[in-house]
């Protein structure tokens, strides 16, 4: 499908020099309208999961693993800079302790600031209590170091299951707009969704931002919008399944890890994680393709009259409410 770009100008975001050496300075807006035809635009929101490889593993910090992911997000926030393009980052909670200037590179370049929790750990791990301090310290954590009030979370692994209330709850209660963590499918492939594709709101007020699940053939849906269709897919495929759900849905969340660039990374020793390596070497460049064809955004701005809409309390609320 041909596709005429629009481009829409803002104030230069502060970037550091590293980027400066790269000659892409970024927009405030982070806007670039892809009109399809008929006259319609439409962005996506791209997010990325900040987490270092061994976090797959659920490893922590403390331990004697090689440090990659300050390069790997650099790289990536390159890439981003050269195509005017801002993201939403949701940054681990041990790496932007680890490594705050990361989160304040991102943060003043214009990226959404939002939360992955503290712990790499799946919600099944946790209990209710450790949940909601595991959260609360990333946020007061986040806001501290970017200086901007994060509105957003991701579960590790979007391990919160669709119709479970209490991490919902325990998010609204802590303040956030909206979570992108339910996957509308149980498990590939998908032959039945549990959730709506499209953005919805729970009954707490809580906005869910699901990440998108792209319908393969007639009956299989997969979460091929990212990473994993960036390295498995053909791109004329990936393109194909991506105008069926903007047909269908409308504008979607696309998803991928710094570590998906790395071709030298370790992989965590879990059962199928082999399948996380191939497709790495060439996966920069089709990045790079992609941001160049489709228009792209962080997640509060493409959803702004859902996100934006949902009032958003203070660090003093979020601290006190631990």
């Amino acid at each position: 499908m041909a596709l005429v770009e629009v481009s829409i100008t803002g104030t230069e975001d502060a970037m550091t020099m590293r980027t400066a050496q790269q000659g892409a300075p970024g927009t405030a807006s982070g806007a670039r309208l892809t009109r399809r035809r008929g006259g319609a635009s439409l962005r996506h929101a791209l997010t990325i999961d900040v987490e270092d490889w061994y976090h797959d593993s659920g490893e922590t910090a403390a331990g004697q693993q090689e440090n990659r992911v300050v390069d790997n997000t650099l790289r990536l926030l390159d890439i981003l800079a050269v195509r005017r393009i801002r993201a939403t980052f949701f940054f681990l909670g041990e790496v932007a302790e680890r490594f705050p200037g990361l989160v304040r590179r991102a943060a003043d370049a214009g990226h959404e600031i939002a939360s992955h929790g503290y712990h790499h750990r799946p919600l099944r791990d946790l209990l209710q209590s450790e949940f909601r301090k595991d959260v609360a310290r990333s946020l007061r954590l986040l806001e501290d170091v970017s200086g901007q009030p994060v509105r957003g979370y991701r579960a590790p692994y979007l391990s919160i299951k669709a119709g479970v209330r209490w991490p919902i709850d325990t998010l609204r209660e802590l303040g956030l707009a909206y979570d992108s963590s339910i996957l509308p499918i149980d498990r590939p492939p998908g032959l039945e969704l549990v959730c709506p594709r499209a953005p919805f709101r729970h009954e707490n007020g809580l906005w869910e931002i699901p990440v998108a699940v792209l319908q393969f053939g007639f009956f299989w849906h997969l979460p091929l919008a990212g990473g994993n269709g960036l390295r498995l897919l053909p791109l004329w495929l990936l393109y194909r399944l991506v105008r069926r759900f903007e047909h269908d849905v409308g504008a979607g969340v696309f998803y991928l890890h710094p570590w998906e660039l790395d071709p030298d990374s370790p992989t965590a020793a879990r059962p199928g994680r082999w399948l996380l390596r191939p497709g790495r070497r060439h996966l920069p460049k089709r990045l790079a393709r992609l941001l160049g064809e489709v228009a792209f955004g962080p997640i509060a701005d493409v959803f702004a009259d859902r996100v934006k809409n949902t009032e958003s309390v203070t660090e003093a609320k979020r601290a006190g409410s631990t």
